[in-house]
């Protein structure tokens, strides 16, 4: 049943950019007073700076990442949280590298506008990112099947 999220998170991811390059600018718009701003960043790379200008690189293989997430759902029943995990982690990695080789660079515009010391200087984000995030997490998370070594 997660799997049904995929086409849809990547339909919300690619909404959502489209309207960030029509509404947004780079100079920051406060959304949640100081805590979250919307700011529009044309990333050419990856996250934290890496990679710049490897776009079309990058978005080869965001898709065969998010291909072969798709990939291993398919191969076998997961349990919920497993399927939820790898759903959320093909969506973000198929959102991105759908804006990589299609604009040869990815829409952020989520920005955490806080001054606390580890969150001070992170980079401007999108719901991709976010669905990466949190499938990694679950995935870490998700309880796992003992196996008998019988």
């Amino acid at each position: 049943m997660p799997t049904v999220l995929v086409p849809l998170l990547i339909a919300l991811d690619q909404i959502l950019k489209l309207w960030a390059l029509e509404n947004l600018s780079p100079v920051p718009r406060p959304l949640l007073g100081d805590l979250l701003y919307l700011t529009l960043v044309q990333n050419t790379g990856a996250g934290f700076g890496l990679f710049q200008g490897k776009a079309f690189l990058l978005g080869w293989l965001s898709l065969l990442v998010g291909t072969a997430f798709l990939y291993l759902l398919a191969r076998r029943r997961y349990s919920l949280w497993e399927a939820l995990a790898l759903s959320l982690l093909a969506a973000g990695a198929l959102g991105n590298g759908i804006d990589r080789l299609g604009r040869g660079w990815v829409v952020d515009y989520l920005d955490l506008g806080t001054s606390v010391p580890f969150i001070a200087n992170f980079p401007v984000f999108n719901l991709a990112d976010v669905c990466v995030t949190l499938g990694a997490v679950l995935l870490l998370l998700a309880p796992r099947r003992r196996q008998r070594w019988i």
